[in-house]
Formats: structure tokens, C-alpha cells, sequence
């Protein structure tokens, strides 16, 4: 690259240019031989950032000369700083040189950077200077004098930053994008050497600056960002100024006065928000990058800074973790914050955010003094980021649990946060093979009595007559970590196993047990058990709970204790010990007193009710065997299950409905009786359970089929207008339910009806469904997933496609505000695009099906035929030119199609012209690509096919129509006529 040269590259072409009369030498200490000096130090510097340092001194001891060249006037009252204006010239025509030259060159780059640092050390040294005779005149008067503080006027320094600024700003509105992107560049570099400057000038460089983020070019935009970026701490003192001015202020007709738009007007040229703006909404990802480099974190630019971590570009992506959030304590984010950018962080799609995100999670847990600490952090009981951290930080950096002892200390005095590392720490060991895991993990006995420890604290916790809730909590989650562990524990100890499926049995027993803890005590009992000896297990324990539901009911206390008894005799044949029973349960259940009064009764059987539901539930899900095969559960079906569907409780009917839909499930004779059931409920309850009752009837119809009614009277018909009626539900998460259900079935091929289909695309298009998100979701994946992957669903999406259209014409024309929908020609292209044979998927068992959008434009110019509408007509034509029509098609059906035209020319003309010229566009394309295979088809085989007879039958049905209406007319004149002609003979007889 050819080095910058000035138009004075050297001191001796200035010599050679001085005047030489009189054989005298220049005069070194002349201004004109300082500013000659000046071309030879910039090019110099444009070759090595090296030099940098050498050459700003030499070019600032120049400045100090000139600055002390001046020039009185006759009278020798003024003074003018004639060096200092020089100079100042001189230097502004070298930096002009630099200024024109395009991004990129090393050689510009580094004379920017020179000019900066050069401005940046001469306003430093004239500080000091200030401040050293300041600080001297104040010895010499003794700190009395009250002048010494006041403002001092600017040094030479200061007046050539300012003349230099001026001279830049100007640049800010050149032509050139090259020329606007080094001042800008230049101004960025020289803005935090500014020093102190004037009100004007400040408020001249912020909108000069405020302009530039919004230039069209984004090198320039990212300059003015970094340049901006620097005021934001003035801008803010600025700010803060003016509310005290106001507050101080007497005059409150001032506020008054202050109007909506000056208050906007100061809140969009407030740096930050200008900042936060560029940060959110810039195209360029550089741009945005360096805004996020450059914003300063305020509780107010905080959202800002984290919706980050979800830019388009990854590496912004990157910078967000790896730069932004790593400067910014984790003590100053709220849980939820940090949970957020930490779960997207962690689930990146790129490897080096994720990466990123690591490594700021191992550095908060640094800084937060361990994983204890850090796990503190997160909500551990409903978060879902802090196993994924924690892993992260096991995987970039073990050594920081190396420092834990997990030995029985620690399982003496656990917590949460220690509970829940040991659970995930043990479990990852595990998923990676680790031999560590054999040293720390605990055998299969001891974490038994470490269990049972905990439950018997929280057993006298429920038990006592002042509940502490957050102490439940806690122990309620240490318990369900210890659980978990137990789940993946090594069975093949026949001691620890017993003590373990024990433990399980009386905790599943108790009447109290959290509900949180049934699915994992129930999975740790399915380990190492067949089926049916769990199925066994857990229906002996739902006995002893509905037991305890008949004790609860009696009136008698001899009712009471023949209850007792029974309860008794069923835990010893589960294979419990009633003397173990009561060691856990504090005493057995003779410690509960007083007994529930009457009042209570209810409450507490349903409360055992529900509990015997949930054990029921969670019993279903981990089962795969058939009902009728084990007799026990089949017998709870009618026992429990079915009284709870039929109770007017509203919370006991959807427990019960929930578990009677897995049990449909697992039994196809029992979903044959309970669909008209689950369908009814469906339809008529409300809330949340008309959602279970429509997930449960898609499950069904999903497993078993929309034929398994047949023989109960219920078959496909119904079924399909049963999920037609669900489509016209008004509540939007019902709704999107059944439009999720009703996916499915249609993209797995068990429904293929054409009318489901077409409510589906209204419900798309709708603008009632404008607000339901996941409906749409889920419609804008279904859609084209389903057009595409076959040429069979393609063609159902056209035969509904004029239907549908007209419908949503229909509808948008009716709209008084037009912009909530999607306009109709947009619709159509949507619809042409998803019947696109092109973009269906290729497969070998699949034959294409290129005339779909053919036999479209047929059915669209019989349309047209017909239709007399002007916008209607208008539509269909603009929607004819999209139309792929392929080179396979039959010559016989162009024929036809061409015909069908020409007959529409001349019997039903268009009238606009946007239509007819979408109308000729079209035609031409037929003509050039089949024209002369046409004319090539023999006349007589063309009039004696079906097709050609079908379309003159159409064509004389069409035109005939008018025919015959005018001949009706005629007759009844007749008619009239003749029957006067009658009457007036009556009269006369």
C-alpha cells in the first residue's frame, strides 16, 4: 500500500520554497519554519505505531513554539496569537489528507490514531501546567486570594481542540461516505481528550453525533456509536442538572409550560435511550455490537443488554456472555434475570455461546465464594437453569467441587442447595462413567437411613400444631433429591433394597406425604419389580389410604377402631411393620387427636380422596400392561376412578378425568365406553378441565384410531364433526388445544376430511385467532409441513382453495379496519405456495402430482366464468400469472383451458385493467408453451373427447341460463295475457 503522502512531505522543500535574498539563512524560531516541520512528523507516522510516541513529542514541543509566536497590533494594545493560528492551518491540512481515504488502510488508520493521541497529550500537559500555577498562586497569596478559584481563560491547547472539532463537524455532513466515516472515526478517537469545553459546543457535537447514528451507511453508524458512548456520562450529569434547576426553581409555571412533546423530544436525545434504541433495532449487527460494547449497565439500559443474548448474530451472542455480563456482578441481577440469560445461554444452538456461557457461570461461582453459595443464586425447587448450570460449571471446571466432602457430615446436615449438587453431581458421574463415582456415591442402606432421617423431621413438622411452611419446603425438596438418588442407586444390595422399598411403602402410606414425592417414591419402587408385583404394591397402599378415607367418614368410635384394625391388617400384607410404622409416623395413628370433627369430615375425605387419585395417576403413567389383564387396577377403575369423574367436586372430577383418560389409554374397551363421556365433558366444562378432557380425546383417537367406535355407535361421521364443533371454541387455550390435536391426526394421515382442513386454514387466517400464539404457532409449522410432504395433502389444500378464499374475501371485505387481517391477494399467494408441486418432498413411493395448480386455473377461470363481482373477478386473475403449470400436462386439457378463455373474452368480458392485463400474461404463457402442440391435435379428436364435450356443456349451461330465464318471462306474459283475454269474455257473457 502506497504510503500518504502530504502536499509538504519534508522540512527541506520548505527550504526550498523560503525566500534566499541576501544569502541568509531561515530563521529556525519562525513560524514558518515550525509548520514546515509538521508534513515530515505525519508521514512518518503512518509507517509504525512505534513511532508514535517520539513524534507526538516533537510535534507538541513545535506547538508550544508556535504558541509563543505572536503579533502586536501599532497601538500594542492587542495581541494576536498569529503562531497559534498557523499552526492550527497547517496541522488541519495534513489531517484533510487521511480523511479521504476508505476503510482499511493501515497507513489512514495510523494517522487518526496519531492525530487523537497527539490532541489527547496536549490537552493532558496543559492540565497539569493549569493546575501547577494554580496550585503555586495560591501558596503565593497564602489561599486568601478568592480570585484563585475562578475559571481561568482557555490555554492553546484548548483552543486548538476546539478549532480542530469545528473543522470536523463540518466533515459530519459530507457527501462522501468516506469522508463522513474518518471524521466521525477521528472524533470518537479524540472525544475523551476533550477536556473541558463549552455548553454550545457540547450540545453541537451530541446532535451532530445523534444525526450520525442514523446515517445510511453502518461504518459510519458504528463510529458515531462508540463517539456517542463516550457523553453518556456527561449527558447524564446533564440530566440530573436540569431536574435540580427544576426543582430549585421557584417559577412552577415553567413545569407548566413544559409540554408532551419537549419531554419526548429530551427523552429520545437522551444518550442512553439513543443507545439502547441502536442496541435493539439496528439492521447491522456491528453496529449493534458496538453499542452493546459501549452501553453503560443502568437499571434502565439492564433489559436492554441481556435481550442480547438472543441477538441474530451469534457473535454478538457470544459478546453478550462472554464481555457485557462478565463485567456486570451477578448480585446486581434479579433471580429471574439471571436465570433467563443463563437458560438461553446454555441452550444455544452455537457452540461458542454456550462455551461463553460456561465460563460465566464458573466465574459467578467464583465470585460468589463456591457452588453453595452460587447455587443460592437460582430457584432450585421450580427453576429449570440450575441443574444446567451447575453441569456446566462440573464440565469446565470439576476442581471447584474437589473441595466437598461427601461423607456422612455431609448428609447430616443437608440443605437444599447441598441436596440438590449431590443429586446432580452423583448423576452426571454416572451418564459419563466416572470411577469416581464409586468413591463418593453413598450405598444403597445408608442413603435409606439418610432418607428416613429427613422424613421423620418433616413427619413432625406436618404433625405439629404450628406449621412452618418454608422449613416443609425445605425438607420436602431435600427429600425429593435424596429420592432421585435413590432412583439410579445399585439394587444388586438385597439389604439396601428391602430397607429402601420399605422406606417407600410407608412413605407412599402416610396420609400427609407431599404430592410432589408419589411419582418418585413410586419410581423408585418399580426398580427392580415385574409389572404386576408393582401394580400389587401400589394398589395395596391406595387401599390402606381409602381406609383411612372410611375411618375419616365413620360416626362411631367403634367404627374408628374396627378402621384402625383394618388398617393395620393391610400394611402388614403390604409387607409393612406396624412398629416401624409408628416409629416413623411419631407413634402410629393413635397420635392423632383430636378426632376430625364432623364439620372437617368432607374436607379431609376429599383431601384423601385426591390422594388416592394421585397415587392412582402416577401409577398409570409408569404401567404399559393391559387393565383387563391385571384385575386389581381394573377394579379401582369402578371403585375410584369412575365415582370421581361423576363428582360434582370440581377438583375430584378432574383428577378423576385425568385418570380415567390413562386408563383409556392402556384399555382400548374401556376408552369404547368412556369417549361419549370424556367427548361431553369436552364440550361442557370450563377452564382447565374442558383442556384435559380434549387432550385425553386426542390421545385416544391418536392411540386407538377414529374408527375404534364403530361398534358403539360412534364412528368416523361423528367423531369428525365432533372435532369440527371443538374448532369453534371461544376459549383460546381450548382452542389451540384442539387445533394441536387436530394436527396431528392429520399430519399422521388418520383424518384426510376435506372440511376439517379448510376450518383449520380459516382459523389461520382469522382474525380472532390474531392474539392466540400458540395457536398460530403451531398452524404456521402444520401448514406447509403438511402441503409439502405429500402431493395427496397439496391437492385437498386445492380443492378447498376457492372456498376458502371467497370465505376470507367475504370476511376482509366486511372489516371496517382493514389492517387486522391478511388481505385476500396475499392469502391466495399463501395458498398457491403451499400447493406448489415443486416444493413438495421427493420420495420413490410417491408419484408426483404436477397438475394440481392446473386443474386450479381450471376451476378458477369456471370462476370467473360465472362470477360477476368485480373485486372477486379482479382477484382471480392477479392469482392466475402464479399459478406452475407444468410442460407434462395433456394437450387435449390446454386445448380445452384456451378455449374456456377465449369463450370468456367474448361472453363474460373483464372489465379493469389490471385484471385484463393478468388475464393476457397468462394466456401468453399458455400460447408460447403448448401453442403449437395445440394446433397440432386433430379437429375431429378434439370435438369427440370428453373433455371437450364437458366444456361445451358448460359453456351452453352457462349462456343458456339467460336464454331460458327471458323465455320464461315471455311465457308468463303470455300467460297474463291469455288470462285477461278470458276474464274480459266472462264479463261480456
Amino acid at each position: 500500500m502506497p504510503a500518504i503522502r502530504p502536499r509538504l512531505s519534508t522540512a527541506s522543500s520548505v527550504g526550498d520554497l523560503t525566500p534566499t535574498s541576501n544569502n541568509k539563512k531561515p530563521d529556525k524560531n519562525s513560524i514558518e519554519a515550525i509548520t514546515a516541520q509538521i508534513p515530515a512528523l505525519f508521514a512518518a507516522s503512518q509507517h509504525s505505531l512505534a513511532s508514535h510516541r517520539k513524534n507526538i513529542n516533537s510535534l507538541h514541543t513545535l506547538f508550544q513554539r508556535a504558541s509563543a509566536i505572536v503579533t502586536h497590533s501599532q497601538d500594542g494594545k492587542t495581541v494576536r496569537l498569529s503562531g497559534e493560528k498557523q499552526f492550527g492551518e497547517k496541522l488541519r491540512e495534513c489531517v484533510i489528507y487521511p480523511l479521504g481515504v476508505k476503510k482499511g488502510v493501515e497507513q489512514a488508520d495510523r494517522l487518526i490514531k496519531f492525530v487523537a493521541a497527539f490532541i489527547g497529550f496536549a490537552v493532558e500537559f496543559e492540565s497539569k501546567k493549569s493546575a501547577e500555577a494554580r496550585q503555586l498562586k495560591k501558596q503565593q497569596n497564602n489561599n486568601t486570594d478568592p480570585e484563585s478559584d475562578e475559571e481561568e481563560e482557555d490555554g492553546p491547547a484548548s483552543r486548538l481542540v476546539a478549532q480542530l472539532l469545528a473543522f470536523l463537524l463540518k466533515g459530519f455532513q459530507a457527501k462522501s461516505k468516506i469522508a463522513r466515516f474518518r471524521c466521525v472515526q477521528l472524533v470518537a478517537l479524540m472525544i475523551n481528550s476533550l477536556g473541558e469545553i463549552e455548553d454550545d459546543t457540547y450540545q453541537k457535537l451530541k446532535k451532530s453525533l445523534l444525526d450520525r447514528v442514523r446515517d445510511k451507511e453502518a461504518t459510519v453508524r458504528m463510529q458515531a456509536v462508540v463517539a456517542l458512548s463516550k457523553l453518556q456520562g456527561a449527558d447524564a450529569d446533564d440530566i440530573e442538572g436540569d431536574a435540580g434547576s427544576e426543582k430549585d426553581s421557584d417559577d412552577e409555571d415553567d413545569d407548566e409550560e413544559a409540554s408532551d412533546d419537549e419531554r419526548e423530544s429530551r427523552k429520545k436525545e437522551n444518550v442512553a435511550n439513543v443507545l439502547v434504541d441502536v442496541l435493539s433495532h439496528d439492521a447491522a449487527s456491528e453496529v449493534r455490537r458496538a453499542a452493546l460494547f459501549n452501553l453503560l449497565p443502568t437499571r434502565s439500559t439492564l433489559p436492554a443488554l441481556l435481550n442480547r443474548t438472543l441477538d441474530v448474530d451469534p457473535i454478538n451472542r457470544r459478546a453478550a456472555f462472554a464481555h457485557v455480563l462478565s463485567e456486570i456482578p451477578c448480585i446486581s441481577l434479579s433471580k429471574a434475570e439471571r436465570e433467563l440469560v443463563i437458560g438461553r445461554g446454555l441452550k444455544d444452538r452455537e457452540e461458542g455461546v454456550r462455551k461463553a456461557a460456561k465460563k460465566l457461570v464458573v466465574k459467578w461461582c467464583e465470585e460468589n465464594g463456591g457452588v453453595m453459595k452460587f447455587l443460592d443464586l437460582f430457584d432450585l425447587v421450580d427453576g429449570t437453569v440450575a441443574e444446567a448450570a451447575l453441569v456446566g460449571i462440573i464440565e469446565t471446571k470439576p476442581e471447584l467441587l474437589d473441595v466437598i466432602d461427601f461423607g456422612d457430615d455431609f448428609y447430616k446436615a443437608l440443605t437444599p442447595a447441598s441436596s440438590f449438587l449431590a443429586r446432580v453431581y452423583f448423576h452426571h458421574l454416572r451418564t459419563t462413567s466416572n470411577p469416581l463415582l464409586s468413591e463418593v456415591e453413598p450405598v444403597l442402606t445408608a442413603l435409606s437411613f439418610f432418607i428416613e432421617n429427613e422424613w421423620t423431621q418433616l413427619v413432625v413438622l406436618l404433625e405439629a400444631s404450628e406449621r412452618d411452611e418454608d422449613h416443609e419446603a425445605s425438607l420436602e425438596f431435600v427429600i425429593q433429591q435424596l429420592v432421585g438418588m435413590a432412583y439410579n442407586g445399585d439394587y444388586a444390595d438385597e439389604i439396601g433394597r428391602r430397607k429402601m422399598f420399605d422406606l417407600m411403602r410407608k412413605m407412599l402410606g402416610y396420609s400427609s406425604l407431599p404430592y410432589s414425592l408419589i411419582p418418585k417414591c413410586l419410581d423408585v419402587l418399580s426398580k427392580g419389580t415385574s409389572e404386576r408385583d408393582f401394580t400389587r404394591i401400589v394398589v395395596e397402599i391406595v387401599q390402606v389410604i381409602r381406609a383411612d378415607s372410611a375411618l375419616i367418614t365413620s360416626e362411631s368410635e367403634e367404627g374408628d377402631s374396627d378402621a384402625e384394625t383394618t388398617i393395620g391388617d393391610a400394611m402388614s400384607e403390604a409387607g409393612g411393620s406396624r412398629r416401624k410404622r409408628k416409629s416413623i409416623l411419631g407413634g402410629g395413628r393413635k397420635r392423632r387427636e383430636p378426632t376430625p370433627r364432623p364439620e372437617n369430615h368432607a374436607e379431609r375425605r376429599k383431601e384423601l380422596d385426591l390422594r388416592c387419585l394421585a397415587v392412582i395417576k402416577a401409577l398409570l403413567e409408569r404401567v404399559m400392561g393391559a387393565l383387563q389383564d391385571n384385575s386389581m387396577v381394573h377394579g379401582l377403575v369402578y371403585e375410584l376412578i369412575v365415582p370421581a369423574v361423576k363428582s360434582k367436586d370440581h377438583e375430584v372430577r378432574a383428577e378423576g378425568l385425568v385418570c380415567l383418560g390413562l386408563g383409556c389409554l392402556l384399555d382400548k374397551t374401556m376408552a369404547q365406553d368412556s369417549f361419549p363421556l370424556i367427548a361431553r365433558q369436552s364440550q361442557d366444562a370450563e377452564g382447565p378441565l374442558q383442556v384435559k378432557a380434549l387432550q385425553i380425546v386426542f390421545d385416544m383417537l391418536i392411540l386407538h384410531g377414529i374408527n375404534f367406535g364403530v361398534d358403539r355407535k360412534f364412528g368416523p361421521d361423528i367423531v369428525l364433526g365432533f372435532l369440527i364443533n371443538s374448532l369453534n371454541q371461544e376459549e383460546p387455550e381450548v382452542l389451540a388445544t384442539a387445533v394441536v390435536g387436530i394436527s396431528k391426526l392429520m399430519l399422521s394421515g388418520m383424518i384426510t376430511d376435506e372440511e376439517v382442513l379448510k376450518h383449520l386454514v380459516l382459523a389461520y387466517f382469522a382474525t380472532e385467532t390474531a392474539d392466540n400464539h400458540e395457536l398460530r404457532q403451531c398452524l404456521s409449522y402444520f401448514l406447509p409441513v403438511y402441503c409439502y410432504s405429500s402431493p395427496e395433502n397439496q391437492r385437498r389444500v386445492g380443492n378447498i382453495f376457492l372456498r376458502t378464499l371467497s370465505l376470507l374475501k367475504g370476511v376482509y371485505d366486511d372489516m371496517a379496519d382493514k389492517n387486522g387481517m391478511v388481505a385476500p391477494l396475499q392469502i391466495g399467494l399463501q395458498l398457491i405456495d403451499w400447493t406448489d408441486p415443486q416444493k413438495a418432498v421427493q420420495s420413490d413411493n410417491v408419484e408426483p402430482d404436477e397438475t394440481i395448480q392446473f386443474d386450479l386455473a381450471n376451476e378458477m377461470m369456471k370462476l370467473l366464468y360465472v362470477e360477476e363481482l368485480k373485486d372477486e373477478r379482479k382477484l382471480l386473475c392477479q392469482l392466475l400469472p402464479k399459478l406452475y403449470i407444468p410442460d407434462e400436462v395433456e394437450d387435449i386439457k390446454v386445448k380445452c383451458l384456451l378455449d374456456l378463455m377465449s369463450s370468456l373474452k367474448e361472453n363474460r368480458p373483464l372489465s379493469d385493467t389490471v385484471s385484463k392485463n393478468a388475464f393476457v400474461k397468462f394466456e401468453n404463457h399458455l400460447v408460447k408453451t403448448f401453442g403449437e402442440r395445440v394446433d397440432s391435435l386433430d379437429e375431429d379428436d378434439v370435438a369427440r373427447s370428453e373433455e371437450m364435450r364437458a366444456l361445451a356443456e358448460f359453456i351452453r349451461i352457462e349462456e343458456g341460463g339467460d336464454v331460458e330465464s327471458d323465455g320464461d318471462e315471455e311465457d308468463e306474459e303470455e300467460d297474463e295475457e291469455e288470462e285477461e283475454e278470458e276474464e274480459e269474455e266472462e264479463e261480456e257473457e
